[in-house]
């Protein structure tokens, strides 16, 4: 008789998701270090892409981004996962699509969650972000088609101070607001002269780049362990 490996939470969390889901795993994008301990990982398929956070749930600041995550299976995300402390930031990325049983499950393990993006009925986030649905997705699926992280992010995290004030700001405002914000914003059609005198630039992922600067406007502020 064979002998059994030791049992551990994380090991039952794949042995649950890893047979059914083996191949759709096989596309999960690798998880990227975007500097000062802050590690960001996309999940595309639920719970197959579970796996990922897995490996990456130890480190010191996180971010889950679940936009576009499709729920394939009955078990949502958290379960067998050690719980996280409050000093370990983690942050979920949510939109209208991102499945809300993902989100509750990842708080019960994650006290320190803060949910940043679209403002949608089910999961309206902590901080709402000031962009268009439709700009979201072009940014979404640019990182996915090849365009570095490094570009959609660009060097815009120096360009716009983001303190305790501002997201402070951020969590206060309603996302009736953040809307009428994003909505105030001029269209730029076809046939616009800016248009047609340029190509269309790289787009910006806003919603990760505002995780971004709230986990480094949190490390200024001493609101996280040093480095």
């Amino acid at each position: 008789m064979t002998p059994s490996l030791p049992f551990s939470p994380v090991r039952g969390l794949l042995l649950v998701f890893g047979l059914s889901f083996s191949i759709l795993s096989l596309a999960v994008a690798a998880p990227l270090d975007l500097g000062q301990k802050l590690t960001y990982v996309r999940l595309h398929h639920l719970p197959a892409d579970l796996a990922q956070v897995a490996t990456v749930w130890p480190s010191p600041a996180l971010i889950v981004d679940l936009r576009y995550a499709v729920e394939e299976g009955t078990r949502a995300a958290g379960p067998g996962l050690p719980a996280r402390a409050r000093a370990e930031p983690l942050f979920v990325l949510v939109g209208p699509a991102t499945p809300e049983t993902a989100v509750v499950a990842l708080r019960l393990v994650a006290p320190g969650l803060l949910t940043l993006g679209v403002p949608a009925p089910g999961i309206p986030p902590d901080i709402a972000v000031a962009v268009t649905p439709e700009d979201d997705r072009r940014a979404y699926d640019a990182l996915d088609s090849g365009v570095p992280i490094e570009t959609l992010l660009s060097e815009k995290l120096a360009k716009q101070r983001f303190d305790e004030a501002a997201l402070l700001h951020e969590r206060a405002e309603s996302p009736a607001a953040t809307e009428a914000r994003a909505a105030a914003a001029p269209p730029v059609t076809p046939d616009h002269p800016a248009a047609a005198a340029s190509p269309p630039a790289e787009p910006t992922d806003v919603v990760l780049l505002r995780a971004v600067q709230v986990h480094r406007a949190l490390l200024a502020l001493g609101k996280l362990p040093p480095n």
